[in-house]
């Protein structure tokens, strides 16, 4: 959530709060204002100063020397009987008083709201910064152990395999010295012919091993490039689809996605591709055509989605979760070590995103998420 959005949020929810009971008053002062009239203005206090009108009358005919102090009663006593015989006149005066104080009461709890909205605003957003901040922080932290205890599972992994290859050739060098001094001539050129091969094709596989780590941890920090994401998925089947002979790829692209912009590192992310598709195609060598889909759609208001589908063989559900792993691979040959979606999962993190493998009844599926650019 942005900080436009908590400022309005808090602010509206403060506003409702404060605005709404001094509405409701005055929706009720109508009837409080009719209530109060009623108990007050009776037809007996009418009459009552009707004649003590007239008793103020006569009092000051017969007592001439008060006629000053009779008068002043008789002007209130008039006014007083205005009122009561005019009620609507009496509920108008208090209505124009109470709305007076009501406007400026309405006034300044409203400027009195907005400031407390607007503090409370930037004190939220200040916190949910902090908070976003840690949160990403104990996030890259986990991702910097993870990393951490593959490399370790991946050293070992290393250091066994290198062993290996040690031991043949260890035993074949020594042996070449006792055979030189033990055997004819030409029975040590066969060993040591013999003792050249092994360890050449020994080297050859730790060569080989090397270079898929070397490939690894050569990755380069992206360098990113804003594009519409759409015309970058045309634009890759397009330039690649002849790699792969037995593929038929098809492209969906939801309406909502034909103008979304992400920013990729377009080299390190068509391989990341091409490492999702080759491992599909070497997954089902034996079938004549695989057909591959890519959908592109949004996740929500900051995510889109690229599901990369396959009719090949099916994912077993145990493996979605440890066939990003370094180490992890489901093919038997010597010559591959388990990097290729390790790869893939490194790309997709350094773009700031995220990779799933779903586990479906017909193919496989991968779900890969970035960030949507957003223009400022």
């Amino acid at each position: 959530m942005r900080n436009k959005q908590i400022n309005i949020y808090l602010i509206g929810a403060i506003l409702t709060l404060a605005v709404s009971p001094l509405l409701a008053s005055y929706w009720l002062l109508g009837e409080v204002l009719h209530s109060a009239i009623a108990l007050v203005v009776k037809p007996d206090t009418q009459q009552l100063l009707r004649n003590y009108r007239d008793d103020l009358k006569t009092l000051k005919r017969l007592d001439p020397d008060n006629q000053k102090e009779y008068k002043v009663r008789f002007l209130q006593a008039t006014d007083e009987l205005l009122i009561y015989e005019k009620p609507q006149l009496l509920k108008k005066i208090l209505q124009d008083t109470y709305l007076t104080y009501y406007l400026v009461l309405f006034i300044a709890v409203l400027l009195l709201s907005l400031l407390t909205a607007i503090w409370l605003s930037h004190k939220v957003a200040r916190s949910y910064k902090v908070l976003s901040a840690s949160d990403v922080k104990k996030a890259e932290k986990i991702q910097e152990l993870v990393y951490f205890d593959e490399w370790q599972a991946i050293a070992s992994k290393l250091a066994h395999e290198i062993n290996n290859p040690l031991t043949p050739i260890e035993m074949m060098v020594s042996n070449l010295s006792r055979t030189y001094e033990n055997t004819t001539p030409k029975v040590f050129e066969e060993s040591l012919n013999d003792t050249k091969d092994v360890v050449s094709e020994e080297i050859y596989k730790l060569k080989n091993m090397v270079s898929h780590f070397s490939q690894f941890s050569k990755l380069p920090m992206p360098v990113f490039k804003s594009c519409e994401i759409a015309q970058y998925c045309t634009t890759f089947i397009r330039q690649h689809q002849n790699a792969w002979p037995n593929v038929v790829f098809t492209l969906e692209i939801k309406a909502q996605v034909s103008n979304v912009s992400v920013d990729i590192d377009h080299l390190l992310f068509n391989q990341c591709l091409i490492n999702v598709i080759t491992n599909a195609v070497q997954a089902n060598q034996e079938s004549e055509q695989l057909n591959i889909s890519l959908i592109l759609s949004l996740e929500n208001e900051s995510d889109i989605t690229i599901e990369i589908f396959n009719d090949g063989m099916p994912i077993d559900i145990s493996n979605t979760e440890v066939i990003f792993k370094m180490h992890y691979s489901s093919k038997s040959t010597k010559e591959n070590m388990g990097l290729g979606l390790a790869i893939v999962r490194k790309i997709v993190l350094d773009h700031g995103g995220n990779i799933i493998c779903r586990s479906i009844l017909e193919g496989a599926a991968f779900k890969i998420s970035l960030p949507i650019k957003i223009n400022k």
